[in-house]
């Protein structure tokens, strides 16, 4: 996965929850920056179930390359399984990830003025965040800022790529077998569902996770270093 090859980087191992979970944070350059530090999502996991994100095997703070913020910009993602390591050096760690990607605050994000429902859904949330949401003509323009990104990336993003894990870990991973050929089965299956009943699956646990933490005051909260 070309997502999981990294440049300069730090790695930090950090308890939460009694457990160390790894954090590989990228270098910026570009003019992007972490909106999320790694305190941050550090005090949201210890807000969900452990059982959710245990089994991650890190969480990736990423600078994408220019290249990929022109053609495939995303605010982050999951995978399943992904061999992270340097550039053309063998990967350090394997298991499944969530990305959260690295960007420029000042740089206006220009959408398709064709949305359907899913996509107008989205647009609602990212004014939700704090994004300054504007049509120009046939295209709609999202001017971020950091507390912005800041937001949709840790009450947001993060419990959405997590619910992709937990779709995935009640479905295939700890989902009752009979036999070792069931899990085949069960991932081929999980595989041949459509992408928009996954991503319906996170976004549900995504907004329940939120719904929840905000209802006990736990979010939103101040940036920590």
């Amino acid at each position: 996965m070309w997502y999981a090859m990294l440049g300069p980087h730090q790695r930090i191992r950090v308890p939460i929850a009694g457990y160390e979970m790894l954090f590989v944070v990228e270098e910026n350059h570009g003019g992007c920056v972490h909106a999320c530090s790694v305190a941050d999502i550090a005090r949201v996991l210890e807000n969900l179930p452990r059982t959710d994100w245990e089994d991650l095997a890190a969480i990736v703070l990423r600078q994408p390359t220019r290249k990929a913020r022109l053609l495939s910009p995303v605010w982050g993602r999951f995978a399943y399984s992904a061999d992270l390591g340097l550039r053309r050096r063998s990967s350090f760690c394997t298991g499944p990830m969530v990305f959260i990607e690295a960007v420029d605050p000042t740089r206006p994000i220009e959408w398709s003025g064709a949305l359907g429902p899913d996509g107008q859904a989205e647009l609602a949330r990212l004014a939700e965040d704090g994004h300054e949401v504007e049509q120009a003509g046939s295209r709609w323009i999202v001017s971020p800022s950091l507390e912005a990104v800041r937001a949709t990336q840790l009450y947001r993003t993060l419990p959405h790529e997590i619910g992709h894990h937990v779709d995935w870990l009640e479905k295939v991973a700890r989902a009752p077998a009979d036999s070792p050929d069931d899990w085949d089965a069960r991932a081929a299956a999980f595989f041949a569902r459509p992408r928009e009943e996954r991503e319906a699956f996170a976004h549900r646990y995504a907004d329940a996770a939120n719904e929840r933490l905000r209802r006990f005051g736990l979010v939103p909260f101040a940036p920590l270093a």
